[in-house]
């Protein structure tokens, strides 16, 4: 699992070195959550933050030379300022993945190593997170939330009957 993590987050390579104890701290605790079912309540994409029962993780993106980037780092979302869900959203288990080169064109090559949040009930990618790349020599941070689409009307209930009968498109 650890070889989809490179360990940098920072430019300040002493800064690395000094940081790196603690990230294989956090890192093992993730590690220890591949193949589980977890309580998801959700991800904030602009902070690369997730909470799975009731602990905050941030995943945290190597900057490389500055035009490539990686997954780098995961930490704990101690100071978190991310907005999450009171109840869990589903039930999901954590697995990694390799993805491999989907066509030669385009910059979306399909490439990549991460991990995924998959809904156990329905098999439905809740979050994905990783390093994509294209062409072998352009690889790419991402984090990828997904909300699951839901009818207005099942949230709604009869609450409010005038927008119960509206459609959903």
């Amino acid at each position: 699992m650890d070889k989809y993590f490179s360990m940098r987050a920072h430019e300040d390579w002493d800064q690395n070195e000094k940081d790196i104890p603690y990230w294989e701290q956090v890192f093992t605790h993730f590690a220890s959550l591949e193949g589980s079912v977890v309580d998801y309540y959700g991800a904030d994409e602009a902070s690369h933050e997730f909470k799975v029962d009731d602990i905050i993780f941030r995943v945290m993106e190597d900057p490389d030379d500055g035009y490539r980037s990686h997954l780098g780092v995961i930490e704990y979302g101690e100071q978190s300022n991310a907005i999450f869900f009171r109840n869990p959203l589903a039930r999901v288990r954590i697995e990694s993945f390799e993805r491999e080169r989907v066509s030669e064109e385009g910059w979306d090559s399909g490439a990549g190593t991460g991990y995924r949040f998959i809904d156990v009930e329905d098999g439905y990618v809740w979050l994905e997170f990783g390093t994509d790349n294209t062409d072998d020599y352009y690889p790419y941070f991402v984090f990828k939330h997904s909300p699951k689409p839901t009818p207005l009307v099942e949230p709604l209930g009869d609450s409010c009957p005038e927008l119960s009968r509206m459609e959903v498109r």
